[in-house]
């Protein structure tokens, strides 16, 4: 390829030709290096975060900590000459209708022409790399091991129990969770709840749109699923990738206190005794 030939940055059939680069050592940026002017493919991945309300302090971190180590890994790939490599986008969706948000989010990873897309909720707490971890799988959807933000706080990972009504005579369906799920490795299933899942666009082209809204009884990720399984796509956890799930801050009242302490007013008279300090003062 001739110096100038290609304008930098531009792509074709997936691949993107990269030509003035900056001097690794700090050089003169805008000195050519023709050593690595070199054909690398592209693999486009959007990253989009899913804004339920007030972002928790925690989640906040968290979510600047992943996009620094991605940052730090394009720009790894990017020196090292490797191909294929992984280009992320960033956006937020503000605080409307979920579904609507991943509607949109969709849309926008498509219109970026990106490879895939991988949505997280505001209120999850996720390794650094593990976007890359369910990129490794390669699979039409995967999601990452998260579990119910209220108790009991069974898993999200749901099997399908399908059957026909006699009397009705209709087809019905029941979502059931896989309590014992397998641990720490990956497994095909039939629905998975989105905290963090990563998805082919091919698949969103496949499925076509609304992919989200309507009015279904299960939500809008339970829905995604039946539905991608319906076009042939498959659905996948890893359970070695493990999220943290931020549950409601924690009101600490005396009957709190009494349940943890495991003691009741009976058993602390016997151990403790009676406060009896300032009682001859009344």
């Amino acid at each position: 390829m001739q110096k100038n030939e290609t304008p930098q940055n531009s792509s074709q059939d997936g691949v993107r030709f990269l030509g003035a680069l900056p001097q690794p050592d700090g050089g003169n940026p805008d000195q050519r290096l023709p050593e690595l002017v070199l054909e690398q493919k592209i693999t486009r991945v959007t990253v989009g975060v899913c804004l339920k309300g007030h972002t928790p302090p925690e989640s906040y971190h968290d979510r600047m900590m992943m996009m620094m180590a991605l940052g730090r890994r394009e720009s790894e790939q990017f020196y090292r000459k490797e191909s294929p490599r992984f280009v992320f986008n960033y956006f937020s969706a503000g605080e409307i209708f979920v579904p609507y948000a991943r509607e949109m989010l969709c849309q926008t990873a498509l219109d970026y022409e990106s490879d895939y897309i991988f949505m997280i909720d505001d209120d999850m707490m996720a390794p650094p790399d593990l976007i890359y971890k369910l990129l490794a799988h390669e699979k039409d959807l995967v999601a990452a091991l998260a579990f119910t933000r209220n108790p009991p706080h069974y898993p999200v990972i749901y099997q399908t129990i399908e059957g026909f009504d006699p009397v009705m005579k209709v087809k019905y369906g029941k979502n059931v969770t896989v309590r014992n799920y397998p641990r720490d490795t990956l497994v095909e299933c039939d629905a998975v709840g989105f905290g963090a899942v990563l998805i082919k666009c091919s698949l969103l082209k496949k499925m076509g749109k609304p992919w989200f809204m309507g009015c279904p009884g299960a939500g809008e990720d339970i829905t995604f699923c039946y539905n991608a399984k319906a076009v042939g796509g498959r659905i996948f956890m890893d359970t070695t990738a493990k999220l943290g799930h931020l549950s409601h801050p924690l009101v600490v009242t005396e009957e709190y206190s009494d349940t943890f302490n495991k003691l009741t007013r009976e058993e602390k008279e016997k151990f403790y005794g009676s406060f009896m300090k300032y009682e001859e003062k009344k």
